[in-house]
């Protein structure tokens, strides 16, 4: 396994460590695999992927538990990180949040602590408050953030007085590109390490036929499997590390080995080229929204419903759109070319859906929407 420095710390963490959404539940409980997962954690760690990343709210804190059992007898050879909810950003709301992961982790400090998603009905200042109190408490070692856009980001490490941010965590793959703008630049400029999540894009890796075979090219070259060459050309660059998620042995050893390789710069610049995604803009009449193949029931499917928020969605539809009427669009949603015979509609929406929405609400359904098209 190589190594990378955390942010412009000491700290040397693996290039390729191991996610852990999905594991023990991704929004309820699951108990049904503790055991497949709590080996597979364990195997990840043996192979080098000692970066655990977690989250309160994964399987509703299981996840954490079975985090914290395979790292039993090994807390000094792992590094941990996992992540506070956005409704529990507030000064007094963290400090309880990091007892319940402390506990469900088994440890008494935790490495890397992180901001899950951005709350913008809580000032910064007092999240950040209660972070650096965390840090004085040796509860947390260190500060990051995750799917934050650029302008939150710096406006999280303004708040800071006595520490900084080491770590941004967003998504980053083949398909979603989005943070090369200007996550990226930024953050190989500041010495801010990238977490990539999805970074294999949930298995889908590529979103056309055309494009897979080319990968399947630049594979067969290395004697790699296409997902080992994606992984590779993440961390190529010099502030990225990735944490896939694995459950099958195979796959963990493939994670595993994903890094003993080097990738050369004209092929990285090849790949760079053959992947390049193009942003379209769709007018908001021309996409339908249905629940098909979405994860959770609390994603809303009208307009109303999302104006209502009723299952009270951190940040809401109507927060983001408020930022959006400020400029600050986190990336864009993601559809597939619509089956409907009818012809009222050209796309359905496929991920985004509270993205979709604040869109709509910021600009009153009147202006077409950035997304990315994936091909079947």
């Amino acid at each position: 396994m190589k190594y990378k420095k955390l942010g412009n710390t000491n700290i040397q963490v693996p290039v390729i460590g191991q996610g852990c959404m999905g594991i023990g539940g991704y929004f309820s409980r699951d108990s049904s695999m503790d055991s497949s997962y709590i080996n597979a954690l364990k195997l990840g760690i043996e192979l080098g992927m000692s970066f655990l990343d977690t989250s309160e709210i994964y399987g509703e804190g299981h996840s954490e538990e079975l985090v914290g059992e395979a790292i039993a007898g090994l807390r000094d050879k792992v590094f941990i990180a996992t992540k506070v909810s956005p409704e529990n950003l507030s000064y007094n709301n963290i400090l309880k949040s990091v007892e319940g992961s402390l506990g469900r982790l088994r440890t008494d400090y935790i490495d890397l602590y992180q901001i899950h998603w951005p709350n913008p009905r809580i000032n910064i200042h007092e999240t950040m408050e209660a972070m650096e109190q965390l840090i004085r408490q040796s509860k947390i070692r260190y500060i990051g953030v995750s799917n934050f856009s650029l302008r939150g980001f710096k406006e999280a490490r303004k708040a800071l007085t006595g520490t900084g941010i080491v770590s941004i965590q967003t998504e980053y793959n083949y398909f979603d590109r989005t943070i090369e703008s200007d996550i990226l630049p930024y953050c190989e400029q500041e010495g801010v390490t990238v977490i990539a999540y999805s970074p294999l894009d949930q298995g889908k890796i590529v979103s056309s036929n055309g494009k897979i075979q080319k990968l399947k090219v630049m594979a067969d070259k290395y004697g790699k499997t296409m997902a080992q060459i994606v992984l590779n050309w993440l961390i190529s660059h010099r502030r990225v590390i990735a944490i896939p998620k694995a459950a099958d042995y195979k796959h963990i050893i493939d994670n595993a080995s994903a890094a003993d390789f080097n990738l050369p710069e004209c092929d990285v610049e090849e790949l760079n080229n053959i992947f390049r995604q193009e942003t379209i803009y769709v007018p908001i009449d021309r996409i339908r929204v249905n629940n098909e193949g979405v994860r959770n029931s609390s994603i809303y499917q009208t307009l109303d419903e999302a104006l209502e928020n009723r299952f009270g969605l951190v940040p809401s539809p109507f927060d983001l759109a408020s930022s959006i009427h400020d400029g600050d669009f986190l990336k864009p949603v993601r559809v597939v070319k619509s089956k409907d015979v009818t012809g009222k509609c050209d796309y359905e929406l496929v991920e985004g859906r509270i993205r979709f929405w604040a869109w709509v609400i910021a600009h009153e359904g009147k202006m077409p929407i950035p997304a990315y098209v994936r091909y079947s």
